[in-house]
């Protein structure tokens, strides 16, 4: 009888970034980024997908030695290196001396407007990153002035700041919705979004773009700490999610999720470990 030969996969890990792959509070990638840069050696595909600007994750990666691909500000972008032949055939803009950016969600100056009458119409005042001045956002983040400009440098995304119930946040979501816009809490603040594209779908675009150009079989890994990471989750092969500052997990409905005994970064090389077998 003829023995079927198994099918050899190659993974791909997805990665949220504050709480998950970085420290909550001090956005420091010390505890993940040994593993991480030897993940990338060992020829694993890292992506980072999170609700961080463009310059923010090009910052993140100086600062940890690497150089990969990015999903921003929740799914409405991706980032490809100029050493990546990915996504050739989607309409991006140069990012000179870094590479590409495939533009897929609508302006934020779009959405600063529907936030506007959403204010006014409510009568809440949201607090977005773009009505406060950086000394403001730096005071509520704790965020460098430098770091202030990079998170408040927004091209798809506007980032609300104002502390609300969760039954109004609903309400809000809801309204957006009716616009084709979104409202997620990425553990911190909430984002608004396109409510076309998300995490999972960006996810997805690139996994098939991986999958084009090398040719074979892709396993997905994502790990995320937080609701924001639904889509992401959902999408993957394999999700994992880590615990949070408190120690509890955010509640999700996922099949095959894995919950991982771990708080942010420390979380994340448990999941690594479980995942690909790699310990730091």
């Amino acid at each position: 009888m003829h023995q079927s030969t198994p099918t050899l996969f190659k993974t791909i890990v997805f990665t949220d970034l504050d709480g998950t792959l970085i420290d909550f509070e001090s956005y420091s990638p010390k505890v993940a980024g040994p593993l991480a840069r030897k993940l990338v050696r060992r020829k694993f595909p890292l992506v980072f997908c999170s609700s961080k600007t463009l310059e923010e994750q090009l910052y993140l990666m100086k600062e940890m030695g690497l150089s990969t691909p990015c999903i921003v500000e929740n799914g409405c972008g991706i980032f490809v290196p100029e050493i990546f032949d990915l996504l050739s055939d989607q309409p991006s803009k140069a990012i000179p001396g870094f590479g590409k950016l495939v533009k897929l969600g609508v302006s934020n100056l779009k959405i600063q407007k529907v936030i506007s009458k959403l204010s006014l119409d409510m009568g809440i005042d949201f607090r977005p990153y773009s009505k406060l001045t950086p000394l403001k956002i730096s005071k509520i983040t704790g965020l460098t002035a430098a770091a202030t400009q990079r998170a408040q440098n927004r091209e798809f995304s506007e980032t609300l700041t104002a502390s609300l119930d969760d039954e109004v946040w609903k309400e809000v979501n809801t309204k957006l919705n009716e616009v084709d816009l979104q409202c997620l809490c990425g553990g911190r603040f909430y984002t608004v979004t396109s409510k076309e594209y998300n995490k999972g779908t960006a996810m997805k675009m690139l996994l098939n773009a991986y999958q084009a150009s090398s040719g074979g079989n892709w396993k997905s890994i994502a790990i995320g700490d937080s609701a924001n990471d639904h889509d992401m989750l959902q999408s993957a092969d394999q999700g994992y999610l880590v615990q949070k500052t408190d120690g509890s997990w955010d509640e999700m409905d996922i099949p095959r999720l894995k919950q991982i005994t771990g708080i942010g970064p420390h979380g994340w090389v448990e999941a690594i470990r479980d995942a690909i077998g790699l310990v730091p």
